[in-house]
C-alpha cells in the first residue's frame, strides 16, 4: 500500500483529496492511504484526522518529520511560497510529489524545484486541476476537431484575488491560465496586463492568436473561429479526482505524464502578468 502524505492541510484540496483515498468504498482502498498530515497551523489537520477517525493518521510537526511515515506526497499549501521547501525533503528521497497551484510563485524557483526532481529521479505532477475540467476537454475536442475552423481569438473567464494574504495574482490565477494552455498551448510570447479595482485583464500573444484573459468572478470559456465561436461555462466537477488519478498512476510507474515546461509555463505566464503589472508594456514570457 502507498503512503500519503499531505503537506498544507489549511487548503480545502487537501480536504477533497483524504476524502477520495480515506472515504468508505474508495476505489483506492487498499492501495493508497492518507497517513500523515502537516501543516504551519495544525487545527485544519485535526480536522481532517477527526473526519477519519480509525484511519491512524499520523500529524507531524515538520516535513522531516513525515519522511519515514510516506510513500509519496501531496503539496497543497494555499501560499505557493511554501511548496518548494515542503516538497524537497521527498524530492531528495525520490518519493513521487503532487504539487497543487501554483506550482511555486517564481520561475526561478520553480526551475530549481524540476532540477531536484530531474537530479533525485522523482516523479512530479500538479498544477492546476482546472486542465482537467470536462467542459475545457469537451470545448479542446471542438476545436481540434475543426468545429468552428481555424481559431481567431478567445476569452478566457475565471475568478482572481489580486490582494489575497496567499500570493496575491499566484494564489488563483494559474486556473484561468492552465485552461488557456490546454486549450491552445504553452506559446504564450508576450502579456500585457490591466488593472482595475480588483479585476485584471491581460491579452496573451500567441503567434497566430491572441487571447483575453479575462480576470474576474465569472467562468466562462469563449472561442471564436472562421466559421463561427463556441460558449461554455467552466466548472471545477471531478477535478480532484482526475487530479489523483494522475497522481496516483504515477506513483504506481514511477513515470510522469507532466513535462517541466507544463509545470513551469503557467508560472512565466504569471511572472510576466506581474511585470506587466509594473511596467504598463508588453512584458516577454
Amino acid at each position: 500500500m502507498y503512503r500519503i502524505g499531505i503537506l498544507g492541510t489549511e487548503n480545502s484540496h487537501a480536504d477533497a483529496f483524504a476524502d477520495i483515498v480515506n472515504n468508505p468504498g474508495s476505489p483506492y482502498a487498499g492501495e493508497f492511504k492518507v497517513t500523515a498530515l502537516y501543516a504551519l497551523d495544525e487545527r485544519p489537520s485535526q480536522l481532517i484526522q477527526s473526519k477519519h477517525e480509525g484511519d491512524d493518521i499520523q500529524i507531524v510537526s515538520s516535513p522531516d518529520e513525515m519522511l519515514p511515515l510516506v510513500d509519496c506526497v501531496m503539496v497543497t499549501a494555499r501560499h505557493g511560497m511554501y511548496h518548494k521547501d515542503f516538497a524537497l525533503p521527498f524530492i531528495r528521497e525520490g518519493m513521487p510529489a503532487f504539487i497543487d497551484k501554483p506550482f511555486t510563485v517564481s520561475t526561478e524557483t520553480s526551475m530549481q524545484l524540476i532540477e531536484e526532481a530531474r537530479i533525485h529521479g522523482a516523479p512530479i505532477c500538479g498544477g492546476s486541476g482546472c486542465k482537467y475540467s470536462s467542459e475545457i476537454l469537451k470545448l479542446k475536442a471542438d476545436i481540434e476537431a475543426g468545429v468552428i475552423g481555424n481559431v481567431t481569438s478567445a476569452m478566457i473567464t475565471f475568478a482572481v484575488d489580486l490582494d489575497s494574504v496567499y500570493g496575491g495574482l499566484y494564489f488563483y490565477s494559474s486556473h484561468l491560465i492552465e485552461e488557456m494552455i490546454t486549450l491552445f498551448g504553452g506559446d504564450v510570447r508576450t502579456v500585457h496586463a490591466f488593472r482595475s479595482g480588483k479585476k485584471l485583464t491581460a491579452l496573451a500573444r500567441y503567434p497566430q492568436l491572441d487571447v483575453t484573459m479575462n480576470f474576474e468572478h465569472t467562468y466562462t470559456a469563449v472561442v471564436y473561429g472562421e466559421k463561427g465561436w463556441l460558449a461554455v461555462p467552466t466548472t471545477c466537477s471531478g477535478i480532484y479526482e482526475a487530479e489523483f488519478a494522475h497522481f496516483a498512476e504515477m506513483v504506481r510507474t514511477g513515470k510522469t505524464d507532466t513535462t517541466a515546461e507544463e509545470l513551469v509555463k503557467p508560472v512565466r505566464i504569471m511572472d510576466a502578468i506581474s511585470k506587466s503589472l509594473i511596467s504598463g508594456r508588453d512584458e516577454a514570457v
